[in-house]
């Protein structure tokens, strides 16, 4: 087999139909069909399914996507390799966040990484829907993944990189006489979680880690809450507050970001917090992950 047949495969497995997956990787057709087929007789397996004029995959085909994508991996270090230790380390670097609220230390995170490697390509995406860390690493959906602390049953090498804070975010046009005492607190001065304002909460849905840590930290505070608005996802949170919908417990960054905008931000007292670093397996880790890696803080 051939990298580019590998190529072929692994573009046809993401679900794409032929013709968009020939059109994206500048083939015919006829050539990208053809090089599947001769991939499946050299393996002596069918890879997909043929359902009327779609490709499905077969048990064979899934087995073959993490294999596949470390082979291409490979490659890449080789290339690196040939081309000499002194020169600069090209590729891309698959990395996804099982953790949603990440965003801000991730992107410090891959920024400061893209300063010393500017000729890598990171490709951020979220953990596939229902996979474990375990899972999206075997099948070589990435290299590392991102997640609050401690992971949960995890067999990886695992590390602590920094600690996510979260701070309340209220609608600035929110009167003075919602909070207690009648008197809203200075810009960034630390507020109760005994001390809110009487406003209802703008939140996301059950289950996040998240919102189970606000909750019991509410909870240990003797707060009661209310809810106006619950979101399916995190990074509407920000706007429903700036309309004036209720209060929000956000991610330090995220709050900070709205800050800008107008909404009256404030940490809290005591502190909300969760600890997160990254999951990986080092006997998968390409030369680039390696390098991400000894980068880390922490």
């Amino acid at each position: 087999m051939d990298l580019r047949q590998i190529e072929y495969f692994l573009a046809v497995a993401g679900g794409e139909s032929l013709s968009t997956v020939a059109q994206s990787m500048s083939v015919t057709k006829p050539s990208l069909s053809q090089g599947i087929r001769s991939l499946e007789r050299e393996l002596g397996v069918d890879l997909f399914h043929r359902v009327g004029r779609g490709l499905v995959l077969t048990s064979a085909g899934r087995a073959l996507i993490g294999p596949a994508r470390a082979m291409l991996r490979s490659s890449a270090a080789a290339s690196n390799a040939a081309i000499g230790v002194d020169a600069e380390p090209k590729g891309r670097l698959d990395i996804c966040s099982a953790a949603p609220g990440l965003e801000g230390p991730v992107a410090r995170i891959v920024a400061d990484f893209r300063r010393r490697c500017p000729g890598i390509t990171v490709r951020v995406s979220d953990l596939p829907r229902g996979a474990t860390a375990e899972h999206a690493l075997a099948d070589g959906a990435c290299e590392l993944v991102f997640s609050y602390w401690p992971p949960e049953l995890s067999s990886l090498s695992t590390q602590v990189i920094g600690v996510n804070e979260y701070w309340l975010a209220v609608p600035s046009q929110a009167a003075s006489d919602l909070w207690p005492g009648g008197v809203k607190p200075a810009s960034e001065q630390p507020v109760p979680l005994s001390a809110l304002p009487n406003l209802p909460v703008v939140g996301v849905q059950k289950h996040s880690r998240a919102r189970l840590v606000i909750e019991s930290a509410l909870h240990d505070a003797g707060a009661r809450t209310r809810m106006s608005t619950e979101l399916a996802q995190r990074e509407t949170v920000g706007a429903f507050v700036l309309e004036g919908l209720g209060m929000a417990l956000l991610e330090r960054s995220l709050a900070e970001r709205m800050a800008a905008s107008g909404t009256d931000i404030f940490p809290v007292e005591p502190p909300i917090s969760l600890t997160y670093g990254i999951e990986f397996d080092p006997q998968r880790l390409s030369p680039l992950g390696r390098l991400f890696v000894q980068g880390l803080p922490g």
